[in-house]
């Protein structure tokens, strides 16, 4: 682009907000050798920097290797350059900094440090501390702000092709206000790249700016402007599930106790009830037995295509099932996790295939099922009986749409230790979307489940990602912990190149109906992939309604805010807002155990006065500056921009 400032001879990086003096202050790259490395065999760095039109710099190093060997390198550090010998971090105490990551909320799950925090935000403190470990599909980024001034520094990855960023904090230096700070380029799962003689690596993009703002929504909009520049949103126009919904048979009545009786019996509902929903997801609990012993996971398809589905379970098999969805008018999809039982053939006759740590031990998810192992998408092996289980499952059966289940860890797991060298846990998820992908049909879905994702923008060949737990059979706590997290996600995502999917809306008896309607209005505003699970034969027809009209009101399209989140400690955010080209939902919520007054006027105090219409029955209202809930109450209005 000719309106792109670009600068290919800077030794570092400095970005200063005068007015605060805060910002960064010659920040360099060198390469990180790998030990037993020559020091005298040390990559030339080159750093390019680019001022986008859209706002912001955008600065990325490049290695190359002058020698006549090659050289072993283990990523890229970013600190203070030699010249300064100091702090690279600038932030007056006096505008007490904050930090906020999505790593804050949640951090590890996978049995290595759980957190699951009360806050969005934490004080820079004196501690060395580490942003980008987490075992999730975690934001890469984060946004250093005054509590007391609406002013920050907000820094990201602007690409994620080979190395995860890690962004540490080695505290303050003895001058007020500057501070040890370092941003790292790691490569997960190999621990070391070899980057051959006259050899030269791209490293990551890296998106700064200074803004005038303490919302970290607010913060990251040039960010997205510059992303959707990059086609980082190219899957956007094919992803069909804005407009086509799923029906998935999971959560409220059936789990795993599905058969083919069951998810067949849903079809006149749907048809009669949801014209949204096009697709119909088989979930999990269709798989035959294993010959280890149980029944089999990812290794369905291992011991020959007849015995993949359950016979007693599934007597048609599922090309029969599949054509029977399809002649409804609906379109078949299915549920496979990336992991198989240890007992199973797969396992005993391969266990070369299952993925390892760092102490050369089996990386286990669990005890479920009786102990369940990744499989290593390093592995030759592995990749072509992923291949053979995608053209079976899209080929020869017909599915057009799969949740690949279980499969974070695998990529994001600082201790995963790749078989197979030459790629990075990056490269290996890339390697495994385009599998699918390549099987499946263009406007078909491919869904990530992973553990949860709190807001990563480089799935680039998925459709949706897992935001939070199961609802399962419906529960007010699991509610209030999903929007938590929910917001969470949202913290760095007013829009998203790949949806967050925060599960499904349907009717549980441990809803009461109170608890039920905030849940569906919630589901309603904050938009992404949304589902409708459970026995709809049972349901009666006004809730059949309302779980259709849920699914007409969410638009992933809009625009998602949580004015406040910030500084909100303990619950999910009281009001969400989602902007729509022409209209805005506004849904307020009290997720306290009493009843309690919402003060709007704190939190949208633009928005007070304003003519508003309910969303179930049309009435038109005046937007109060006070509303007042019931214990677990909530309100959803439509708004015109």
């Amino acid at each position: 682009m000719s309106s792109v400032v670009s600068f290919s001879d800077m030794k570092s990086l400095s970005l200063i907000e005068p007015a605060y003096g805060i910002g960064l202050a010659h920040l360099a790259p060198a390469a990180i050798l790998a030990p037993g490395e020559s020091s005298d065999h040390v990559p030339e760095v080159q750093l390019t920097v680019e001022r986008p039109p859209t706002g912001g710099w955008v600065a990325r190093a490049i290695l190359h290797n002058p020698h006549g060997c090659p050289i072993r390198i283990e990523g890229i550090r970013w600190r203070a350059s030699r010249d300064t010998d100091g702090p690279s971090l600038l932030f007056p105490p006096s505008l007490a900094p904050q930090v906020m990551a999505t790593e804050n909320f949640r951090g590890d799950y996978f049995r290595l440090g759980s957190v699951e925090g009360d806050r969005f935000v934490y004080p820079l403190t004196p501690q060395p501390i580490v942003y980008g470990q987490s075992e999730d599909h975690l934001f890469p980024g984060l946004f250093l702000v005054s509590a007391r001034r609406p002013v920050g520094l907000f820094m990201a990855q602007a690409t994620q092709k080979r190395f995860y960023a890690l962004f540490r904090f080695l505290g303050p230096s003895l001058g007020a206000g500057r501070w040890f700070f370092e941003i790292e380029e790691r490569a997960a799962g190999t621990p070391v790249i070899t980057l051959p003689a006259g050899g030269s690596l791209e490293g990551e993009a890296f998106y700064f700016e200074t803004v005038a703002t303490a919302d970290p929504q607010r913060a990251a909009e040039r960010y997205y402007a510059y992303l959707r520049g990059s086609g980082v949103f190219a899957r956007r126009s094919h992803n069909p599930l804005p407009a086509q919904r799923i029906y998935c048979s999971w959560n409220y009545d059936f789990m795993d106790d599905i058969t083919e009786a069951k998810l067949l019996g849903q079809i006149p509902v749907l048809q009669k009830h949801f014209p949204m929903v096009k697709f119909i997801q088989l979930d999990d609990g269709y798989q035959g037995p294993s010959a280890g012993g149980g029944r089999a996971m990812v290794d369905l398809c291992y011991d020959g295509v007849d015995k993949a589905f359950d016979p007693v379970r599934f007597p048609s098999g599922p090309k029969a099932l599949v054509d029977r969805i399809r002649a409804e008018g609906f379109r078949p999809a299915i549920w496979v996790g990336l992991w198989a039982r240890l007992g199973s053939r797969l396992v005993q006759e391969h266990p070369d295939w299952i993925l390892r740590d760092d102490t050369g031990e089996p990386l286990l998810f669990d005890k479920w099922y009786g102990g369940t192992a990744v499989l290593d998408p390093s592995v030759a092996g592995v990749r072509a009986y992923l291949e053979r289980l995608c053209a079976t499952l899209f080929g020869e059966w017909g599915f057009e749409g799969v949740k690949l289940d279980f499969s974070s860890f695998a990529f994001n797991g600082r201790r995963v230790r790749f078989r197979e060298e030459g790629r990075t846990a990056i490269e290996w998820r890339h390697e495994v979307e385009r599998i699918f992908r390549r099987y499946l049909p263009r406007d078909g879905f491919f869904g990530w489940c992973v553990v949860a994702g709190t807001g990563q923008p480089f799935l680039l060949q998925a459709d949706y990602f897992r935001n939070a737990v199961d609802i399962g059979w419906g529960h007010w706590e699991t509610v209030r912990r999903i929007a938590l997290w929910t917001a969470n996600t949202r913290m760095f995502m007013p829009e998203a190149p790949c949806l967050p999917n925060l599960d499904s809306v349907g009717w549980s008896r441990h809803f009461d109906e109170t608890e039920w309607l905030t849940w569906l209005q919630f589901a309603a505003v904050s938009g992404g992939a949304l589902e409708v699970s459970g026995d709809l034969r049972r349901l009666p027809e006004e809730r059949l309604k309302r779980l259709a009209k849920t699914l007409e009101l969410s638009d992933p399209s809009r625009r998602l805010f949580t004015p406040g989140l910030e500084w909100i400690r303990g619950m999910p955010p009281p009001v969400w807002v989602a902007e729509g080209a022409d209209e805005a939902l506004i849904g307020v919520f009290n997720w306290g155990e009493e009843a309690a007054e919402v003060a709007l006027g704190t939190w949208i105090p633009d928005r007070i006065g304003v003519e508003v219409r309910e969303v179930w029955d049309g009435r038109d209202e005046r937007l109060p500056a006070v509303l007042r809930l019931p214990a677990h109450g909530s309100r959803l209005w439509y708004s015109r921009q």
